[in-house]
């Protein structure tokens, strides 16, 4: 699974330029977004995306269950910035 973090951004960026035939506009999204995915499996996983869906309003708490230990208020606050400037569903999805 690519990104549970950035459903959207995939959908729109990735699968919609493809079907357009847009295969370099589709390299270029792939290479704006791929350091966010990175980011989220490596150093976060499920808890970038609760962190992030906490922000937006979208769920009330991004607490996880044992076995994850929850992010750091360093690691939290990266979840939450990284993907703020590709505009993900999830940050504003409940405001």
């Amino acid at each position: 699974m690519p990104s549970a973090l950035l459903p959207d951004l995939i959908r729109e960026w990735f699968v919609a330029t493809h079907r357009r035939g847009r295969r370099q506009e589709r390299a270029a999204a792939y290479a704006r977004i791929l350091p966010l995915i990175n980011f989220e499996n490596r150093q976060c996983g499920l808890r970038a995306t609760k962190t992030v869906m906490a922000e937006g309003g979208v769920i009330a708490s991004d607490a996880v269950r044992h076995p994850l230990e929850p992010c750091t208020r360093r690691r939290a606050r990266a979840c939450s910035s990284s993907p703020a400037p590709a505009n993900p569903l999830a940050l504003r999805w409940g405001r």
